[in-house]
């Protein structure tokens, strides 16, 4: 009897043990991309721009980090319309997100553990303009970041997820409508139906960049590999 409690209680001790995974708490990356404008301007120019983040995972799947953006947003004007705007911004944005392994049983099948690396987000963070042509070209937005996005990763020697590679879609919502440099009394030239200040500013943000993960080890209650 003493002889199968223990085997029993072996067999358990081996099964929560199957059923966990250690990962590494601290993320680095970087890329590059490609800025679109939607704001008082008919054209959505596209511009370049390059990021840097840092980020902490309370669990393989939920995350809070920081971002910085260093690029140009650009915009002009229709056919009777020729104003333009270059925007060589510096942004910084605090961001959660949450990845669809923390809600799905991703070992179901093939295609649910390929999707665990998609996820949604959100943050809040700041802008610093220089508008070339503005009236006041250096000012200062508060932006709200929106998140969609896939990270995949690879596994290190030892067999954790270390190396990744990340593709997201970012749409920043400008709470100041200082993005353009539009001047709130800039008057369009005749035959041009559109108001000064009409649109909420936003620009969207593709990128395309990478992960190393390291530091901190946590331990995951769901196995990961």
């Amino acid at each position: 009897m003493k002889t199968t409690f223990i085997s029993i209680l072996a067999t358990l001790l081996c099964l929560t043990a199957t059923a966990q995974s250690n990962f590494y708490k601290l993320s680095l990356g970087g890329g590059g991309g490609l800025t679109q404008s939607f704001m008082d301007y008919e054209k959505h120019k596209f511009g370049k721009s390059i990021y840097g983040v840092g980020e902490f995972f309370f669990t393989p799947f939920i995350s809070l980090g920081g971002e910085g953006q260093i690029g140009r947003i650009k915009g002009e004007g229709g056919n009777l319309d020729k104003k333009s705007f270059v925007n060589s911004y510096k942004s910084f944005t605090i961001n959660g997100k949450i990845y669809l392994g923390a809600v799905i049983d991703y070992r179901r099948n093939s295609f649910s553990n390929a999707m665990k690396g998609l996820y949604l987000g959100a943050g809040l963070g700041g802008v610093l303009n220089n508008v070339s042509g503005a009236e006041t070209p250096k000012t200062k937005d508060i932006i709200i970041p929106l998140n969609i996005g896939y990270t995949y990763y690879f596994p290190d020697k030892s067999g954790y997820y270390r190396y990744g590679i990340n593709v997201n879609y970012q749409t920043n919502l400008s709470l100041d409508d200082g993005l353009d440099g539009y001047e709130e009394f800039y008057s369009p030239p005749a035959g041009v139906d559109r108001k000064p200040n009409t649109y909420t500013d936003i620009y969207t943000y593709f990128s395309i960049g990478i992960r190393y993960q390291f530091g901190l080890m946590g331990l995951s209650r769901k196995t990961l590999y």
